[in-house]
């Protein structure tokens, strides 16, 4: 049976930050040189019941800033291990919705909430569900998928790799 949570990272890439502000994309295996902005961004893809979760970059669906996203999906599980327990989480850039995962019972519903600025939840994504004990085992293939590009493609790939990004501690 295929699971109802997925969450995979496509498309990876990291940038250098220019004369006059501005930034340029370059291949991971420029990670930690310098000039480098030392993030990783890419496709991040949470798909719930085999649709994929929108509003998730910041200059378009390719554009997600996965220094910040591993830290907080190992957030999610760590907060969901108490069943009744919410935990929402939004960057805020660019008016970037914050999404909320809230455990009940043996499921988790997922939502798109509405920003400070008035933009409305996305009714298509009000506490769509999947099992809970497909949460930590998504997150764990995902951390580990994107270390072995990282291992990779970009040697020094542990300097940036966050503190947070663990699951050792759930």
């Amino acid at each position: 049976m295929k699971p109802a949570l997925r969450i995979h990272a496509t498309d990876l890439w990291t940038y250098r930050i220019v004369d006059g502000g501005g930034a340029e994309r370059e291949p991971l295996a420029r990670l930690g040189r310098e000039k480098n902005s030392g993030h990783v961004h890419g496709a991040l893809r949470i798909e719930i019941g085999g649709r994929t979760v929108p509003h998730l970059g910041y200059e378009g669906p390719d554009d997600v800033c996965l220094n910040t996203w591993v830290v907080e999906l190992c957030n999610v599980v760590r907060a969901l291990s108490a069943e009744g327990v919410a935990y929402a989480f939004g960057e805020g850039e660019q008016a970037d919705p914050p999404f909320r995962f809230a455990r009940i019972g043996d499921e988790v519903a997922f939502s798109i909430l509405s920003t400070a600025d008035g933009t409305e939840p996305d009714p298509g994504w009000q506490d769509v569900r999947f099992p809970y004990a497909e949460l930590r085992p998504a997150v764990a293939r995902f951390l580990e998928e994107l270390r072995d590009e990282l291992r990779r493609e970009a040697p020094t790939w542990q300097t940036w790799w966050p503190r947070d990004a663990s699951l050792s501690d759930v």
